[in-house]
């Protein structure tokens, strides 16, 4: 028995001792339906009880609980009273285990874009509330002897190969479903229904971005940064431009700009390489959201108020706002601008990028790149080479500390770069 199998077992036991009742929700079913056998390291369990709120009941009980099954440790436990929802980080003899527990709830969104008001509810009503027919699948624990509760036809549109929308408000609910569905289409090899393309279109052709909604910003922030995240993130890529998902980034976006795509993927490749040569402190996925949106069709200030509604953490703002100086900067360069090694490291490294050196990595977009082999020379190569002399040699040799030594330091510098190809 898996351990995932084994926790089931254990919850499920525990909840009906709490006079509350499981169901296997989500990824698990949807895996089982697929045919994959690798035991699910995320579940998803829906709650119902008599009082709210049952997920919240349950956790408790878990917590007090004197035991947990052999070799399982709960490491962490979080509840959230203003959606009756609660997660549960376990340690078990083959790995970690995210437990995801929902209380059967109904929602409804007070406008486009706003969290959802929730209340008590079935399981049937909480299968309603969902995005797509695929996570609306449910199994009765314990399972023997009991079918899957399938309402909304998920079973077959897995094997149609479809992902199909679950009721016609479900985007203009929350337009950032779109981007969730981009992910399953690239990790499971959907396609759009026919009748979820056309309501995409629809809300898209309406989006306002709400003003008084900043939670859906900070959704979509968060679905992009689990979009890149995906291992199969390029196909997903691919996806959110097919199915018009740029636009929820700027109206109008319809194609990356020709070669955005692999700019990405170096993007990957080279924020991974530079993190194990330097201290890098931006995550690769968050590298690539910071290049996506500089491959917007947008005027700088319009690319640094996108990333302000996305609400960006400071670090990323910075790192976006920044880059969007240094391509400013490089625009007002004259053509042709024949500088050597040095002089690029001394313009460079005195606009603040030596401590910076990841910011070279996203000044070098397809949306911009007239300076695209020096700026890349600087960080694989001129940034890295010092004095062949080094002050305490000088302080030997004769020479007083103070600015002339440095600039001693600085000229011998010069003259290992302008060495360099």
């Amino acid at each position: 028995m898996s351990s995932s199998d084994l926790w089931l077992k254990w919850l499920e036991q525990l909840a009906t001792q709490q006079g509350l009742r499981l169901s296997l929700v989500g990824g698990a079913v949807r895996d089982q339906l697929l045919g994959f056998s690798q035991p699910s390291k995320d579940l998803d369990l829906v709650v119902e009880g008599s009082r709210a709120w049952p997920a919240l009941e349950l956790k408790a009980a878990v917590e007090k609980a004197s035991s947990l099954p052999k070799g399982f440790v709960l490491q962490n436990s979080q509840g959230f009273e203003a959606f009756g929802t609660a997660q549960l980080q376990l340690l078990t003899p083959t790995g970690p285990l995210l437990c995801d527990l929902s209380s059967a709830r109904v929602e409804h969104y007070a406008f486009p874009g706003a969290h959802p008001c929730v209340s008590l509810g079935s399981l049937e009503d909480d299968l309603h509330r969902r995005d797509f027919s695929l996570n609306a699948i449910a199994q009765r624990l314990p399972a023997q002897g009991q079918p899957l509760l399938d309402p909304f036809h998920g079973a077959r549109a897995l094997e149609t190969r479809q992902l199909e929308l679950l009721h016609p408000s479900s985007l203009s609910d929350d337009p950032t479903r779109l981007v969730r569905g981009v992910r399953y289409g690239a990790r499971l090899n959907l396609t759009l229904s026919p009748d979820s393309a056309t309501q995409a279109k629809a809300v898209l052709h309406q989006w306002p971005w709400p003003l008084d909604a900043p939670a859906l910003a900070a959704r979509l922030r968060m679905e992009l940064e689990l979009l890149f995240a995906e291992p199969c993130w390029p196909t997903a890529v691919k996806l959110l431009q097919q199915w018009g998902g740029l636009e929820l980034l700027v109206p109008q976006w319809k194609l990356l700009p020709a070669g955005g795509l692999a700019w990405l993927q170096h993007l990957c490749q080279w924020g991974r390489a530079l993190q194990s040569k330097t201290s890098v402190p931006v995550p690769v996925g968050s590298l690539q959201l910071l290049g996506l949106l500089l491959l917007a069709p947008e005027a700088n200030n319009e690319i640094a108020y996108l990333g302000e509604r996305l609400q960006l953490p400071q670090g990323l703002q910075n790192h976006l706002e920044k880059s969007l100086e240094m391509r400013q900067w490089l625009q007002q360069l004259p053509a042709g601008l024949e500088w050597s090694p040095s002089q690029w490291t001394h313009q460079l490294e005195s606009r603040g990028v030596a401590n910076q050196p990841i910011l070279m990595l996203l000044l070098v977009g397809p949306n911009f790149t007239p300076w695209r082999r020096p700026l890349l020379r600087w960080l694989w190569r001129w940034r890295l080479i010092q004095s062949p002399i080094s002050a305490q040699e000088l302080l030997r040799g004769g020479w007083s500390s103070g600015p002339a030594l440095g600039e001693e330091l600085r000229r011998q510098r010069s003259i290992a770069l302008n060495q360099q190809p």
